[in-house]
């Protein structure tokens, strides 16, 4: 009877204490699902926000699209210098170039000088070429051209004192040109090939001639450079 008593017992604590804990247990459930509502909702509205302000964002930044599609990049312009001289005991050389290049197309002029002496003679000579050009690129560049011989001037003179002159001269050229710019300004380097001759040489003192002097030549050349917008980057158009 005792043990009966005492086993009853139990059960009750045992039952007391299941719907305690399950109570408690159910209590934090129903928090927690609460909660989980709560953040929920929470992360619904931040999201409606969000999403709000990233329509307004949208509509400002279409405002400000609409504000500047009428806008447009006004042209480039740069001069360019490239210089190389080359000395020895046989021979004198000087390439210079000048350009100056809008929105990519240029046009420069290119004066090669040379001396040298062949075989008793000493050969002066000078030419000056007009070159069109088209340069790729903004702040790394490439230029690509061709020139073409306009004008120049040779002198022969032969071992006994006799002289030949020419200014009448025919030739063609190409160059390429690589640029770097740092600010308004351009490093440069080139390569230059010409290819000229020199016909009806006269002598001045006697009435001999020389039938045609032709010579070619390819070399590099270095230089600096302005690159600069002529008004702001960008203008209005009406």
């Amino acid at each position: 009877m005792c043990l009966f008593k005492e086993f009853m017992t139990r059960i009750f604590f045992w039952k007391r204490s299941i719907l305690r804990y399950g109570f408690v247990l159910l209590t934090l459930f129903i928090l927690s699902d609460s909660f989980s509502l709560v953040l929920a909702q929470s992360i619904y509205q931040f999201n409606k926000s969000s999403y709000s302000q990233i329509g307004r964002s949208t509509n400002v930044g279409q405002k400000n699209l609409e504000d500047y599609k009428n806008i447009k990049l006004t042209p480039k312009i740069r001069f360019r210098y490239l210089y190389r001289t080359f000395n020895s005991d046989s021979q004198e050389t000087t390439q210079s170039n000048s350009s100056i290049i809008w929105n990519g197309w240029g046009i420069g002029q290119s004066v090669f000088k040379y001396k040298t002496g062949i075989s008793g003679y000493t050969i002066d000579l000078e030419n000056t070429s007009i070159g069109l050009s088209y340069t790729f690129g903004e702040e790394y560049t490439l230029t690509l051209g061709s020139s073409s011989v306009y004008s120049g001037k040779l002198t022969i003179t032969s071992s006994d004192d006799e002289t030949f002159n020419s200014l009448n001269v025919e030739g063609y050229g190409y160059f390429s040109i690589l640029g770097i710019e740092y600010g308004i300004f351009e490093i440069l380097l080139g390569y230059q090939y010409n290819r000229y001759t020199f016909i009806e040489l006269e002598s001045e003192s006697t009435s001999n001639y020389w039938g045609s002097f032709g010579d070619s030549r390819g070399q590099y050349v270095t230089g600096i450079g302005l690159a600069f917008w002529l008004m702001d980057k960008y203008e209005f158009l009406n």
